[in-house]
């Protein structure tokens, strides 16, 4: 990134991409979405077009020893932004019911059931919690990854 050719936007993108997926509840298919989103803004919108390998490597924040906090923090986030005060309860009830679910045998097949299951026990305050997550830390990545490679360039004399 910091040795590369492109315009600092075109890295910057990448970073949001990355940050915004990294932030959502699809841990272990980040990639294969930042590949899709990728092949359509390329396709459809080349002026947008970012860095593949910023975006990838940033969804790699999250991962599956990951999920139980942050999963609960997108949980907690949507139950606020819906209104719902009530449903605020703690962390022990969440992991229990998270560790309860079943897995199939295959690891698509366990990535689906699980978004499945997360879908019935949580549903849309997951989702809609993540939003804002996604959204600022991609946000933040964006302002973050201009700020650093226009000073490495100004730094090295570089335009």
């Amino acid at each position: 990134m910091l040795r590369g050719h492109h315009e600092p936007d075109y890295y910057a993108r990448g970073s949001a991409v990355g940050l915004f997926l990294t932030f959502t509840p699809t841990v272990g298919a980040q990639i294969p979405l930042a590949l899709a989103i990728w092949s359509v803004t390329r396709l459809l919108w080349p002026r947008w077009d970012f860095h593949i390998g910023v975006a990838s490597a940033w969804t790699l924040l999250t991962s599956v020893p990951t999920i139980p906090p942050v999963y609960y923090i997108f949980i907690l986030t949507g139950r606020i932004l819906l209104g719902r005060w009530e449903e605020l309860n703690d962390f022990t009830l969440f992991s229990d019911a998270l560790h309860g679910m079943q897995t199939g045998s295959g690891w698509w097949e366990s990535l689906w059931l699980e978004l499945l299951q997360m879908w019935d026990l949580f549903g849309l305050p997951l989702f809609v919690g993540s939003l804002p997550w996604g959204i600022g830390t991609g946000w933040i990545g964006y302002l973050w990854t201009l700020r650093l490679i226009h000073r490495h360039r100004q730094k090295r004399g570089l335009p």
